[in-house]
Order: structure tokens, then C-alpha cells, then sequence
């Protein structure tokens, strides 16, 4: 159910219920959002809090050009971004070796050698949340752009300039994130094929 313009100009004036209908109207769908870039629930409500923090404190801004839950969605999208430039800058470089060295290394448990892994996987037929699920297990840094390109659609300009990466991370970093999401698609699909 869209919000009304009336219940916006009252969350405007810092209206207690107002606020309450935009938070439990907007909530679920910020927290997937948050949940689609940091794996840890807890961590990821925390990111959803504070950005209706930030709606609330900026909802003045909105002028209602577009879509109350668009604006809503991009400050989600912001807040999850500057959580993990924030992360990232707290990481010792003796422990950034280690993240690096991580992600380089990442493969699936089972890895199988068959030419047709597209039909397997497409044969599978995963459900959106399971493709979510498969989504959270790739590496931190890949599950960031993968989320930002794929669902978010950002284009590698806009990314590079949000990470503080440069353009060709970011595309290299997404060709390795839909080659692990393959892989671990793969192994998934085996798993369902065995499990019938």
C-alpha cells in the first residue's frame, strides 16, 4: 500500500504515527535490502535502523517526484555502502592480507566437472529466495558489486566512485562473482538432483 502524501507531510512535521506507518510499511523490504550486502542479520537491522534515522531526519528533502519507496531504497542502498567503507577502513592491514587472501581462495565444497552446468543449474529451477541465498554466500567484496550491478543497477562508473574502487575492480570483481555464483549454483542443483 503506497503512502499518502498526507501521512508524508505529517512524518514531515515529525509526526509519531506517521513515522511508525512509513517504518512498518518500508521495514521488511529495507532489511533485504541491508541483508543483501552484510550476511549478519543482526548487523544488517542496525544498518536498516539507522537509515530510517536518515528518512526520517531528511524526509524535508523528499519532494515527491518519485516514489516515497524508491528514495527509501536508496538511502538503504547508501547506508549499507558507507557500513562497509567504514568496515573496510577499520580492517589492520595485517588482517586485510587475510580478507584478500579470502576472496582470491573462495571455491565451493564440491566443485564437479561437467560441460553442462548452465542446464543443470537451469534444470534446478531455484526459487528467488534460494538465488538470495546463494547470492549471500559469495565473498564479501563480489556479493557488494554483484548486488550493486545486478539488482540494484548501477552501471561500474557509479560503483567504482561508491566503493572508492576503480572501474575495472569493479567489472572484474563482478565477472568473478557471477563466475562463483555458477559454481555455487552448480553445486546446489547437484545437491537438489541428489536429494529427489
Amino acid at each position: 500500500m503506497p503512502i499518502s502524501k498526507k501521512i508524508i507531510d505529517k512524518c514531515k512535521t515529525n509526526d509519531r504515527d506517521a513515522q511508525k506507518l512509513i517504518f512498518e510499511t518500508y521495514a521488511s523490504q529495507v532489511l533485504a535490502i541491508c541483508v543483501r550486502y552484510v550476511k549478519d542479520v543482526s548487523i544488517a537491522e542496525d544498518i536498516m535502523q539507522e537509515t530510517f534515522i536518515t528518512v526520517f531526519l531528511k524526509i524535508s528533502q523528499f519532494k515527491g517526484t518519485g516514489a516515497l519507496g524508491g528514495w527509501i531504497k536508496r538511502i538503504a542502498v547508501n547506508t549499507s555502502l558507507m557500513h562497509i567503507r567504514e568496515a573496510k577502513k577499520s580492517i589492520s592491514s595485517n588482517n586485510l592480507e587475510y580478507f584478500l587472501k579470502e576472496e582470491e581462495n573462495y571455491e565451493p565444497e564440491i566443485i564437479y566437472d561437467i560441460t553442462n552446468k548452465k542446464g543443470i543449474i537451469e534444470q534446478a529451477d531455484f526459487s528467488s529466495q534460494e538465488m538470495m541465498d546463494a547470492i549471500t554466500l559469495l565473498p564479501h567484496g563480489f556479493r557488494t558489486v554483484f548486488n550493486l550491478y545486478a539488482i540494484e543497477g548501477y552501471k561500474h562508473k557509479e560503483i567504482a566512485k561508491q566503493l572508492e574502487i576503480s572501474i575495472g575492480t569493479s567489472k572484474s570483481q563482478l565477472l568473478r562473482a557471477r563466475k562463483k555464483l555458477q559454481q555455487i549454483l552448480y553445486t546446489k542443483a547437484i545437491e537438489k538432483k541428489k536429494n529427489k
